[in-house]
């Protein structure tokens, strides 16, 4: 990497929903209490240092409730499927077991992010931005981080996200 490139290097946060939710869930980090947190966050969103997929989006909006309605004000985080990604989620979908990938893409329920969360991470990856996914998901076959981790694509729980964007309560 060259010494301008390093410069402007940085770090891009693609969250999944489930540590969306957990913000503001079980028991969550509420903004009149935890105002530091949704202020970075908010920030990051700006900077565009954390995104997420619109399928996550849709997944929100399975329930509404406050988390929904920050990802509404925030919408901007959420990037829209593209070529790239569609490309991207065929080579994703080889290293789910097949039996899982048809269960739950043939699930009635709603909508799936997973694979599309992975995919725009691999996609978002440049020479100047590393992509860490924030989720709250285990390490085990047919989840985020195991996928991910064969296009090495580094996973943070909401804890460890925390502490790396340097939070303080």
């Amino acid at each position: 990497m060259e010494k301008q490139e390093r410069l402007f290097y940085k770090t891009i946060y693609c969250i999944d929903s489930n540590s969306l939710i957990n913000i503001t869930r079980y028991p969550g980090y509420p903004r009149e209490l935890f105002p530091s947190i949704w202020n970075k966050l908010e920030n990051m969103v700006n900077e565009s240092e954390l995104i997420s997929q619109v399928e996550v989006f849709r997944e929100l909006k399975r329930k509404e409730d406050k988390i929904l309605e920050w990802c509404k004000q925030n919408k901007n985080m959420f990037k829209d499927i593209n070529e790239r990604q569609i490309k991207e989620v065929k080579n994703v979908k080889t290293k789910y077991n097949p039996n899982y990938w048809e269960m739950k893409t043939n699930d009635k329920s709603g909508h799936w992010a997973d694979p599309w969360l992975i995919s725009l991470s691999i996609c978002e990856k440049t020479n100047t931005a590393t992509i860490i996914i924030v989720t709250d998901e285990k390490n085990a076959e047919n989840h985020i981080p195991y996928i991910a981790n064969y296009f090495n694509i580094r996973c943070l729980n909401l804890i460890g996200f925390f502490k790396n964007i340097g939070i303080k309560c």
